[in-house]
């Protein structure tokens, strides 16, 4: 394959993971703006396929991949950098496109984690509440309620139904 030809086709591969990058990122704050409202009607929604957001990443993953072996070049990331330079032109669109690459995966990372973290809070809270409720709680200290719904020994206490 000729330099032209990889570059040509490394241009589009490039523009299209740019492209399904950002729209896994938009999926992504959507679900976190569906967590922070308690919009449960957009999260469920959200829910539906949220494979579909990453698949279209995974296939272009696949297709550079490709195309890096026929051109000669290893799959890993030093045989990409490689491919670029040999494939590059005077003005460096393939550069600057892996840069922005680059630029959008870490955004996406970014965003993968803050809503890991806003979904690791919402289980925290919502297992406090369960242990707090049955008696059960990953501490002594949270057991206010029965198994049958009293409340501790005191006078100031009284049944949960009537709390």
């Amino acid at each position: 394959m000729k330099a032209a030809q990889c570059r040509e086709r490394l241009i589009e591969l490039l523009l299209a993971h740019i492209t399904s990058i950002a729209e896994a990122n938009a999926y992504l704050l959507g679900f976190r703006n569906a967590i922070a409202d308690d919009n449960l009607d957009a999260l469920q929604q959200a829910l539906r396929h949220p494979e579909a957001a990453f698949e279209s990443i995974e296939r272009l993953e696949r297709q550079r991949h490709h195309l890096l072996g026929e051109s000669g070049f290893s799959r890993d990331r030093a045989g990409f950098e490689e491919c670029v330079r040999w494939c590059d032109d005077e003005h460096r669109r393939v550069s600057n496109l892996y840069r922005q690459l680059v630029d959008a995966l870490v955004e996406l990372q970014h965003s993968i984690q803050v809503n890991s973290l806003l979904v690791n809070k919402g289980k925290d809270r919502v297992r406090r509440t369960i242990g707090i409720l049955t008696g059960h709680g990953e501490s002594d200290d949270g057991n206010t309620y029965s198994r049958k719904g009293k409340t501790s020994e005191g006078a100031s206490r009284r049944n949960i139904a009537i709390a």
